[in-house]
């Protein structure tokens, strides 16, 4: 009898999180977890939908070998700065993810990465579990201790990018997230290399990170293993002959996006057959409306400026408030130069995951500051990453905004940086009759935009193209 009385009791302690996870709900705690196929790409979070309802970044384009390093960086112990080197060295970007101690007591470390081009992201102010976390508030709050500290150090806003401490979250946490503006960013391939006392062998851990590689991988590494930094130049080398190339997160987000984008395209058709969304105007004869979205940039705005005002071309600019602020003279430009000016948001926002708060504040941001810079009462808005919503319609039509798109194959993908001869096709073999193209005058890495444009504008007018704004291509 005694020991039935045990079994119940253990069966009962055993059913008791159960019941309590079911009874939580989004406040249940979940570890991100990945399982890999042979021969094909890994299963994340076993097949969850909750990565793509709340626009998780953790695996990229299974047609692009591309790979997004990332880093969980909480201090130095002399490993950092020599994956730091191996990055130089390959010109590969990557992302690191810190804590408050790294820069408290390596700042130097910290610019390095700003200064190198790398994305410094957000890992927590105190690295504990937030999945118990409920309101906005607090994982505000908990979130705005490191960016402080970030800013005040290197005078520029930390990117808003998330990666909860050992990977652990709760629907809620996800949904936290996307409300106030930031991408939670997990991982489609890690190994056990964070435990300084049981590091793997070079040999070993090289041959497991390859033997896991593939397309639109997103790589999780430890920078302070000593094992990493002895491999980082040899697996970079190995990953490139291999014919990969390294991207950003920003490059992975418009990957995300477009292919969410794809996903909504009937429902893009109804928007547009409503008059809530303008992507394209057939009817308008041979014209084209050229746009530029993300910028200003220090020194591609003003490149794509020349080719455009060479070939006396006018088109429509779609730029972020934060690089507004950055970039208030070449913003100017912009505007002096004759061009038309829309809204992008304030931190390149995906605006489907936002409060109707959030996103309101977003768009008046930036019409404030083009206001205020330009003197442009903006009257298009662009959502990035061509993100959409009903919720997100509804609110841009009733601030006055017109919601625009581009045409559905004139998405030229120069934001990832692609060789010119790409972007060219693209827009070559895809264009028609009152589209819109979709570039960027912010692009990390090497642009091609300004050289394609170089080629474009006299070819298409060859064909009797002419080119328009947006706003006059909606109108004709």
């Amino acid at each position: 009898m005694k020991k039935r009385i045990l079994l119940l009791l253990a069966l009962l302690l055993a059913l008791l999180p159960l019941h309590t996870a079911a009874e939580t709900g989004m406040n249940t705690r979940q570890n991100w977890f990945f399982k890999t196929n042979e021969g094909g790409r890994p299963t994340l979070l076993g097949g969850s939908n909750l990565p793509t309802k709340y626009g998780v970044l953790a695996l990229g384009n299974p047609e692009d070998k591309v790979v997004y390093l990332t880093f969980d960086a909480g201090y130095e112990n002399g490993n950092v700065a020599t994956i730091l080197d191996a990055l130089k060295k390959h010109n590969a970007p990557g992302a690191f993810f810190i804590l408050p101690g790294l820069i408290k007591y390596s700042p130097e470390l910290v610019k390095r990465m700003t200064d190198e081009g790398h994305t410094v992201c957000n890992h927590s102010t105190h690295h504990k579990d937030v999945s118990g976390i409920s309101t906005a508030e607090a994982l505000r709050a908990e979130l705005s201790g490191v960016e402080e500290q970030y800013k005040a150090l290197t005078g520029k806003e930390m990117a808003k990018y998330f990666r909860p401490p050992e990977g652990s979250f709760s629907e809620q946490t996800l949904a936290l997230c996307a409300e106030l503006g930031y991408r939670t960013v997990f991982w489609s391939f890690a190994y056990a290399d964070w435990d300084n006392n049981a590091q793997m062998s070079p040999e070993k851990a090289k041959e497991k990170l390859l033997a896991g590689l593939h397309p639109g991988e997103v790589l999780l590494l430890h920078p302070t293993s000593a094992t990493n930094a002895a491999i980082m130049d040899d697996l970079l080398t190995e990953m490139e002959q291999r014919g990969y190339r390294f991207g950003t997160l920003d490059e992975l987000t418009m990957d995300v996006s477009a292919r969410e984008s794809a996903s909504q395209h009937t429902s893009v058709h109804d928007y547009e057959t409503q008059g809530l969304v303008f992507s394209e105007n057939p009817d308008a004869g041979k014209v084209i409306a050229l746009t530029f979205d993300d910028g200003p940039h220090k020194a591609q705005t003003d490149e794509i400026l020349a080719v455009l005002d060479k070939f006396q071309v006018k088109a429509t600019f779609f730029p972020i408030g934060e690089n507004i602020e950055l970039h208030p003279e070449i913003m100017q430009r912009v505007c002096e130069a004759g061009h038309e000016i829309g809204n992008h948001t304030y931190t390149h926002a995906n605006v489907s995951k936002l409060s109707e708060e959030a996103l309101r504040k977003e768009i008046a941001d930036t019409a404030k500051l083009l206001k205020e810079q330009c003197g442009v009462t903006p009257v298009l808005f662009r959502p990035p990453g061509g993100d959409i919503s009903d919720s997100a319609v509804k609110l841009v039509n009733e601030m006055g905004y017109r919601y625009v798109l581009w045409s559905w194959k004139l998405d030229t993908r120069d934001w990832a940086a692609v060789p010119v001869d790409k972007v060219v096709n693209t827009v070559l073999n895809n264009v028609g009759d009152g589209n819109i193209v979709l570039f960027h005058d912010y692009v990390v890495g090497k642009s091609p935009t300004a050289k394609a444009l170089e080629i474009l504008i006299p070819a298409l007018q060859e064909q009797g193209y002419r080119f328009v704004t947006v706003s006059q291509l909606a109108d004709l």
